[in-house]
C-alpha cells in the first residue's frame, strides 16, 4: 500500500478469508432510491457523526463531491425554539491520498478504505483465481468497492473520518439540543441524492451496555459460545470475543472484530455463535465479550462464563431383542457393544419411560460391562427402554436408541365410581369422580345423554386423564336432565364397563310450555271450563285467572292447583256479565309460562224467583240523606250487594251487608242529583236473585 502515496493506477488489493472473514456475508446492494443516512452518538463533552451513501452509485458520486454538513440548535433548556439556530456549516470531503500512508501501513480496514476509494482497481479474492471469478469481480467493482469500504469504516471510526464519513463535534452544550443534517455537496438542481438528519443531545449520554445471556455449549475439545444479538444489533456493529486460562488473564480470539453474518432482511438474526477450539478436555477455560460501535466505542465485557470440554464415548450399546416371559410385566433386555469398548466403560444402565421422548428414569444401574442382557420386571403397558453405556469420565455416556416392551394385558380397568357434580346457571356442567387405581391406566371416556332412555354418546375424543371433567350444554332447551357415564382405560386399550349414570339437572331458567283451554260450556248460570294442562315435567302448579269485564275490574286469581285437574267450574257469576279467562303454569323455580290465549264468555243465568221485595226509600233533605230500605225471606239469603250510581254513569259495587240487615242509610248525597240503587241477594245454595233496582230524585 506504500504505493497509494505516489500513483493512483494498477494498485490491486488482495483480500483473504483469512484476514477480513466477515465480508463474505455482505449481500449484494440492491439500487434503491439514493439517500445519505447519518447516525449519531452522544458522549459526556462531544457528539459522534458517521454517515454514509446507501446506494454504490450515490457512494461514487459523494466521494468526488463530498458532502455538506450543517447543524442547528433545535432546543435550549429542555424548551423547543420557535425556529431552529443555524450554528454552522461545513463542507466534509475524503483527505487527500498523499496523507494516508501513515494509518494504511499501520491498519487493513484503513487500506481497504483507500483502496477503494483511489484506486484503479479493487480486486477481491477469496480462493483460486478463475477466470470466471475474475471476469465477475471486473463487473461487479463498484458494487464491492463500496460493500468493503463501509464494512471496514464500521471497524475503523478514524478512518471513516478520514474519508469523509465521519465527524466529531467538540462545540456543544448540555443545556441544548442538535439537529445535524448531511447532504450531498452536489451544485446540480438535478442531483437525485437525498439528505437526511439526526437529532441529539450530550444530556442524553448513556454508557454502552454490556452484551447479555452469554452461553458456552462445551462439547468435546471444542465449545460454541452463543450471545444475545438482536437486542443490540443497533448499537454494535462487531464484537470482541475474549479467552483466558485463569479468569484473569484473556486474549482476543480473532485479531478482527466478529461480524454477524446469518443476519439477513427476511431473516434476522437473533444470537450470535462462535465455535472456539480447545487444546484439551481437562481444563476449565473462561470467556467474555464486548461490543464494539460504528464509531470505534467498546462497551462493557459481558459477565465471565467458564467450562470444560466434555469427551465424547466412541462406542454406542444397540439393543437387538426382547424376550417377554411367562411371568407377567415381565421381560428380558438383549443388547450389543463392542468387546473393546468395555475396557472404557465402568457401567451400563437400564433407562425406563412412559413415552418416547421421557423424561427416563434409570431403571437399572450398575450392569457390569461385560454383560449383554437383563431381567426387567414392574413393566408398565408401554415402556420405552434404552440402554446407556456409562465411560470411566462421568462426561462419556452414549444412550441406544429407544424400544417399546409391551406386555400382554387383557384385563379391563373396574368402572368408575362415586360420580358427582352439578350445572350451573351459565350451563357450565362441572363433576368428578374417583380415580381408579390401576397403573397403567391411560384415562377416561365421557359419554353423555340428553333423555333417559337415550344411548349416550361419547364426547371425548382422545381418552382424558384427569379424574374430573367440565362440559357446556344449552341451559334453555326444553329437556331438564342431562345424563352421564365414564369409562376407563387402560394403556393397552381395554375399556371399563360404563360407570352408573350421574344424572345432572339443569338450572331452571326456561318457563314452562303454556296451557291451553280445550273447551268450555255455559249451563244453569255456571261457567265450566277444560284445558290441556302444561307439558313441563315435575311439579307444576297451575292458576287460572278472571277478569268481569262488564265491571272492568282487576284480574282475580280463581283457582291455584298443584293437582293434575283439567277442569273447573265457575259458579260465582253475574248474569249477562262477560267474563275473560286465562290460565298459566308456574314451575317449582318460580318461572310462568306465558298466558294461554284468552277466552271471553258471557254468562247467562236461568231465572230465579225475586227474593228482594218491597224495596222503597225515604228522602231526608234536612239530613241530607237517602235510606233505602225492603224486605226478604232471610233463610234463603247468604248476603246482599248494593250497587250504586249515578244517573248517566256506571254502577259500582256500594255495599254488601248479611242476610239480617234490609236497610241502608247513604249519606253521600248531593241536592239536585238522580241516584240508582241496584239490590241483589246472593242466595245460600250459591245462587243469585234477580236484581231489584230503585231510582231516587234528591
Amino acid at each position: 500500500m506504500n504505493s497509494i502515496s505516489y500513483k493512483k493506477s494498477n494498485l490491486i488489493l488482495l483480500i483473504t478469508l483469512l484476514t477480513i472473514s466477515f465480508v463474505f456475508g455482505q449481500e449484494k446492494t440492491n439500487e434503491v432510491e439514493p439517500t445519505i443516512q447519518i447516525i449519531s452518538r452522544a458522549q459526556k463533552d462531544k457528539v459522534l457523526l458517521r454517515w454514509a451513501a446507501s446506494t454504490p452509485s450515490a457512494w461514487r458520486s459523494t466521494n468526488k463531491t463530498g458532502f455538506i454538513l450543517e447543524k442547528y440548535v433545535l432546543a435550549r433548556d429542555g424548551k423547543r425554539l420557535a425556529s431552529i439556530e443555524k450554528v454552522w456549516q461545513k463542507t466534509i470531503k475524503a483527505d487527500p491520498i498523499e496523507t494516508w500512508e501513515e494509518m494504511v501501513n499501520n491498519d487493513n480496514n484503513a487500506a481497504v478504505i483507500a483502496q477503494a476509494i483511489f484506486g484503479d482497481s479493487f480486486y477481491v479474492s477469496g480462493g483460486k483465481s478463475t477466470q470466471l471469478a475474475d471476469i465477475y469481480n471486473l463487473s461487479n467493482e463498484i458494487t464491492q468497492r463500496f460493500s468493503f469500504s463501509l464494512l471496514a469504516a464500521d471497524a475503523n471510526f478514524d478512518a471513516a473520518k478520514k474519508a469523509g464519513w465521519g465527524y466529531v463535534d467538540t462545540e456543544v452544550k448540555i443545556n441544548e439540543k442538535y439537529v445535524y443534517r448531511i447532504k450531498p455537496a452536489i451544485t446540480s438542481d438535478k442531483s437525485s441524492i437525498k439528505g437526511t438528519a439526526t437529532i441529539v443531545s450530550i444530556k442524553n449520554y448513556e454508557p454502552l451496555p454490556a452484551p447479555i445471556d452469554l452461553r458456552g455449549i462445551f462439547g468435546d475439545k471444542n465449545v460454541v459460545i452463543t450471545w444475545e444479538y438482536e437486542l443490540f444489533k443497533r448499537i454494535y456493529t462487531s464484537y470482541n470475543l475474549e479467552r483466558s486460562e485463569d479468569g484473569i488473564n484473556f486474549k482476543p480470539l480473532s485479531k478482527e472484530p466478529i461480524v454477524n453474518l446469518n443476519d439477513k432482511p427476511n431473516a434476522p438474526a437473533k444470537r450470535m455463535f462462535y465455535i472456539d477450539s480447545l487444546a484439551t478436555n481437562d481444563k476449565t477455560y473462561y470467556y467474555r465479550v464486548n461490543g464494539r460501535t460504528s464509531f470505534g466505542e467498546k462497551g462493557e465485557y459481558s459477565k465471565i462464563i467458564s467450562g470444560k470440554g466434555s469427551p465424547i464415548l466412541p462406542y454406542t450399546p444397540r439393543i437387538i431383542d426382547v424376550k417377554l416371559t411367562d411371568n407377567p410385566n415381565e421381560a428380558e433386555i438383549f443388547w450389543d457393544f463392542p468387546k473393546e469398548g468395555e475396557p472404557i466403560i465402568q457401567k451400563f444402565q437400564l433407562l425406563v419411560a412412559n413415552k418416547d421422548d421421557g423424561p427416563y428414569r434409570v431403571g437399572a444401574d450398575n450392569i457390569l460391562p461385560n454383560q449383554r442382557k437383563y431381567l426387567v420386571n414392574e413393566l408398565t403397558a408401554s415402556n420405552y427402554i434404552k440402554v446407556k453405556a456409562v465411560g470411566k469420565n462421568q462426561k462419556q455416556q452414549k444412550s441406544s436408541f429407544s424400544t417399546l416392551v409391551q406386555p400382554v394385558d387383557t384385563i379391563p380397568p373396574v368402572a368408575p365410581i362415586g360420580l358427582e357434580g352439578k350445572i350451573d346457571s351459565l350451563g357450565v356442567v362441572r363433576f368428578t369422580w374417583k380415580q381408579n387405581e390401576e397403573r397403567d391406566l391411560l384415562g377416561y371416556r365421557i359419554f353423555r345423554g340428553f333423555t333417559e332412555k337415550e344411548e349416550p354418546s361419547q364426547i371425548t375424543e382422545t381418552p382424558f386423564e384427569n379424574n374430573s371433567f367440565t362440559d357446556s350444554v344449552e341451559v334453555k332447551s326444553l329437556n331438564s336432565k342431562v345424563y352421564y357415564q365414564v369409562v376407563a382405560v387402560d394403556k393397552r386399550f381395554n375399556h371399563s364397563e360404563k360407570s352408573t349414570i350421574l344424572v345432572l339437572e339443569k338450572p331452571d331458567v326456561v318457563p314452562p310450555t303454556s296451557p291451553v283451554f280445550s273447551d268450555y260450556l255455559v249451563e244453569d248460570g255456571v261457567i265450566k271450563l277444560n284445558w290441556i294442562r302444561s307439558s313441563e315435567e315435575g311439579e307444576v302448579t297451575h292458576e287460572l285467572i278472571r277478569k268481569d269485564l262488564t265491571e272492568n275490574s282487576e284480574w282475580k286469581t280463581i283457582l291455584k292447583t298443584k293437582d293434575t285437574i283439567q277442569e273447573f267450574t265457575d259458579k260465582q257469576l253475574q248474569n249477562n256479565h262477560t267474563y275473560r279467562y286465562y290460565i298459566q303454569a308456574i314451575d317449582k323455580a318460580g318461572l310462568k309460562s306465558k298466558p294461554s290465549s284468552p277466552l271471553t264468555i258471557q254468562a247467562e243465568y236461568k231465572e230465579v224467583s225475586s227474593v228482594v221485595k218491597g224495596l222503597n226509600y225515604i228522602v231526608n233533605r234536612e239530613t241530607n240523606q237517602i235510606e233505602v230500605f225492603w224486605r226478604a225471606n232471610e233463610d234463603k239469603v247468604s248476603e246482599y250487594t248494593i250497587y250504586k250510581q249515578l244517573k248517566e254513569e256506571k254502577p259500582s259495587t256500594w255495599r254488601v251487608l248479611p242476610s239480617t240487615i234490609k236497610k241502608v242509610i247513604d249519606k253521600e248525597v248531593s241536592p239536585n242529583e238522580t241516584y240508582i240503587y241496584h239490590i241483589r241477594a246472593s242466595l245460600v245454595n250459591g245462587e243469585f236473585s234477580k236484581v231489584k233496582t230503585i231510582e231516587v230524585k234528591f
